[in-house]
């Protein structure tokens, strides 16, 4: 069987505060968007349909024009309001492109509360709500350090019955800050998985591929794998390299429903062979 699924695969770079490029915006506005319909109980492949044409359409047409269309900002100011929900006032400072971090601080902001970038939707109170700056971790990283830590403790020592006097961590910084991001010759390393994935395509004719996300994922937008599939060129059967979405965050398969549709879009994907 040649087949790949690749979970929440971070394809494309995500937009922070110096990019200029419209391409980071345009991934992360429509997994901001999810997660407003999510919360109106209108979130469905139909109405996230309508969002991903205005993100690759007009959206991308009014960034590219910037300054040179004085129309261009407002608009796109006008419209990302209203699909998003914010304040219009915050949307309007921002310029219509949302900054993942100052989104998930302002989405919930009358409440005291944090959204977490790996589903917007899971929150939790912010310990210093009148910091410029976000001041604490991820509230689902937060909030799984703990028992996460505690059950592999429990696997290793006890299941798996190796003593050490070791300390375990769930999450390590010191790691994290040695982690290279640059990917090969320099590009950023979703870039080079891309490449790899074309190459793969190329290389094996008889490869299926699912590119599963969840819509309201921020870690690993899902509109990158979108863009980044778009860019394939024809080889043979254009359905070999599918993007599918799935309500949720990063963790969209903790939901059994959403596990259930991956499953069923898996082995659709298996039975081709």
């Amino acid at each position: 069987m040649n087949g790949l699924v690749l979970v929440s695969p971070a394809l494309a770079p995500q937009a922070g505060s110096q990019d200029i490029s419209p391409v980071p915006w345009m991934i992360t506005l429509p997994s901001i968007v999810a997660a407003n319909y999510e919360r109106q109980g209108k979130l469905t492949n139909e109405s996230m349909v309508a969002v991903i044409d205005y993100t690759r359409g007009e959206y991308a047409v009014d960034l590219m024009k910037g300054n040179s269309d004085p129309a261009a900002t407002p608009r796109l100011v006008k419209k990302v309001t209203e699909l998003t929900g914010l304040d219009p006032t915050f949307v309007k400072q921002s310029g219509g492109r949302l900054e993942t971090q100052a989104f998930l601080r302002e989405e919930f902001r009358e409440t005291g509360k944090l959204g977490s970038r790996y589903d917007p939707n899971v929150t939790a109170y912010d310990p210093f709500p009148y910091n410029p700056t976000q001041e604490t971790q991820d509230p689902i990283l937060l909030s799984i350090i703990a028992p996460t830590t505690t059950a592999m403790v429990d696997f290793v020592t006890r299941t798996v019955g190796w003593k050490t006097d070791a300390g375990y961590n769930a999450l390590s910084f010191d790691v994290n800050r040695m982690w290279d991001n640059s990917g090969r010759n320099g590009a950023f390393s979703g870039s080079a998985s891309a490449t790899d994935l074309r190459v793969a395509v190329a290389t094996d004719p008889k490869l299926r591929v699912v590119i599963a996300h969840g819509w309201a994922d921020l870690s690993c937008p899902f509109m990158g794998s979108v863009l980044t599939v778009s860019q394939i060129p024809p080889m043979g059967d254009p359905t070999r390299v599918q993007v599918h979405e799935y309500p949720g965050g990063h963790m969209y398969y903790a939901r059994p429903a959403s596990s259930l549709a991956l499953r069923k879009d898996v082995m659709e994907m298996v039975s081709k062979h």
